[in-house]
């Protein structure tokens, strides 16, 4: 198998709960964000962003998925 050094982000529970917890928080403050700002680049540059937390915390769920033996 041909890993990136990405790839290879080995976390305890505890470390993937506050990653978790602090990709919500991101998304929450994105979210508020668009909501509020005027400006189409920068809200297109938010909603960029938000995209890929949220596929973050999409990937964290598979993650917890497959660690529970679910």
């Amino acid at each position: 198998m041909n890993s990136t050094p990405h790839e290879l982000l080995n976390l305890t529970d505890e470390e993937f709960e506050i990653l978790a917890g602090l990709l919500e928080s991101e998304r929450t403050k994105l979210l508020i964000g668009i909501r509020h700002t005027d400006h189409r680049a920068f809200r297109n540059e938010l909603r960029h962003r938000l995209t890929l937390v949220e596929r973050l915390i999409e990937r964290c769920g598979s993650a917890i998925s497959a660690g529970s033996g679910a």
